[in-house]
């Protein structure tokens, strides 16, 4: 049986302009993300991974269109909503959410709990009134809260607390996609596993479909159906999660993985280090952005940009010489 495709993006750019002297004219762009191709299965997890500032989160926002994108299309169910204006994105709006990074900068320090969760139930006219406070009720204790969190503020709870309370948020309006915007990262380790698995509990709940983005791959790892790694803002490669963790091709994902530490000091680790600075943004390098950090480039790869392109096994790869 088929899987139904629910999020699909097509040649996907957003550049940021540089502007500079007396009359603020543009010189230059920042290339944070540069032509990409994805598909996000309905009901999956497709992880993201790369380096810090490789584009990550630029895509995830411009995928939501909280950031309009400067080329390429986005599709939702097949209805291209890339040039949609904000009153026709409204409909859309309510079917894609984003939970941040940061759980202490996300929630309005000034507004309750019970505002907070239920913003958006009042934006889309919503249920009202005790049927509204019994919804957001509910989405709490789903998330793992107790009712009396709704008259309290978010400096009153830990940063796993707050967390959850952004969970409930995305969720009020029932979403079938939501961007998950390294939403551990900024959390205690031992309250890491916690979110992760409420994040599959409620995937299997409601039917939910992710964009998972972390820079921690054990984590990609065990949420992901599928992982796409990125680096200068292009996607380098794309697998089934087992797969790319068996079979890296990519001499960046290669180095990613052997990177990851082993849980298991009687077991031997060989790790390769990268050399060499993230290349800038703005004057990306010809040919695979990736080569000047390559230990197996050829001279192809400093002119010639490498396609994406299936190796089989519905494995996409970005490399001359794979």
């Amino acid at each position: 049986m088929s899987v139904k495709e629910l999020i699909r993006i097509e040649k996907l750019k957003k550049y940021f302009p540089i502007k500079s002297g007396i009359l603020s004219r543009v010189t230059n762009f920042v290339k944070a993300v540069d032509g990409v191709d994805m598909s996000i299965p309905e009901g999956q997890t497709i992880g993201l991974v790369g380096e810090s500032g490789c584009g990550k989160t630029t895509l995830g926002k411009t995928i939501l269109k909280l950031l309009e994108p400067t080329e390429g299309k986005i599709f939702f169910e097949n209805d291209d909503i890339t040039h949609l204006s904000p009153s026709s994105m409204r409909p859309y709006r309510r079917e894609m959410q984003i939970v941040f990074q940061d759980p202490y900068g996300s929630l309005n320090p000034r507004m309750k709990v019970e505002s907070i969760v239920s913003e958006g139930l009042a934006i889309h006219n919503i249920a009202r009134g005790q049927e509204r406070r019994d919804l957001i009720r509910e989405l709490l204790i789903t998330v793992g809260l107790r009712e009396d969190s709704l008259p309290r503020y978010p400096h009153e709870f830990s940063g796993g607390q707050r967390q959850r309370i952004a969970i409930a948020r995305a969720l009020a309006l029932k979403p079938k996609f939501i961007v998950c915007d390294e939403p551990i990262s900024a959390l205690d380790v031992s309250v890491q596993a916690q979110i992760i698995n409420l994040f599959i509990e409620l995937q299997e709940k409601f039917k939910l479909t992710y964009l998972f983005i972390s820079h921690d791959l054990r984590v990609v790892r065990h949420i992901s159906d599928k992982v796409a790694v990125m680096y200068l803002g292009k996607i380098v490669e794309i697998s089934p999660s087992k797969e790319l963790y068996k079979n890296p091709l990519h001499p960046y994902t290669q180095i990613l993985i052997s990177s990851v530490p082993i849980a298991n000091p009687a077991r031997s680790q060989v790790m390769t280090v990268l050399k060499g600075d993230v290349p800038s943004p703005i004057n990306p390098p010809p040919g695979c952005s990736f080569h000047p950090r390559c230990p197996i480039a050829v001279e192809k790869c400093k002119t010639i940009e490498p396609e994406l392109r299936n190796v089989g096994g519905d494995h996409l790869v970005s490399c001359h010489l794979v």
